[in-house]
């Protein structure tokens, strides 16, 4: 009898900075799956988290060049993910993730969002607009259970 089994592949993606400090926390499930890193370029982007790395560049809600760059993001996390052709998305947010996301449902990917340790009281803006895509959706704080009802535990990752 043949066994055939799929590895495996998951994308972590994260904004640079404490989002990525988050997400480098998980660097015994790194090591364990075939995986891939998606961050913004800088100078807080410096990482030995996975082999495999994308860099895209920051960018922030409030410039003024936000639309097309948010646009050209839309077409770049598509063409990493059909390149990459991950099983799951491992996110800690911020910004950069949405695009990725929303390729993912279409693609039948599945999300992992991770909330912020930094969210205690207050959800975060990409945590309220992932809660309803993400397969699971984990909290850090047990008080942010009261906002995401459908979320689960995960106690905090530092």
């Amino acid at each position: 009898m043949i066994k055939i089994s799929k590895k495996i592949k998951i994308a972590f993606i994260a904004s640079s900075g404490g989002h990525l400090e988050e997400i480098e926390r998980l660097k015994r499930v790194e090591k364990k799956y075939d995986s891939f890193l998606v961050t913004e370029a800088g100078e807080f982007s410096k990482t030995n988290f996975c082999k495999k790395k994308y860099y895209l560049s920051q960018m922030n809600r409030r410039q003024l060049a936000f639309l097309p760059k948010f646009f050209a993001l839309f077409i770049r996390s598509f063409a990493i993910l059909l390149r990459e052709k991950p099983d799951f998305i491992v996110t800690t947010g911020a910004l950069i993730v949405y695009p990725f996301c929303i390729w993912a449902k279409l693609m039948g990917i599945k999300i992992v969002y991770v909330e912020s340790f930094a969210r205690v009281k207050r959800p975060s803006l990409t945590g309220r607009l992932l809660y309803n895509f993400s397969d699971l959706f984990i909290v850090q704080w047990e008080d942010m259970l009261k906002l995401y009802p459908k979320s689960v535990l995960g106690g905090g990752i530092f």
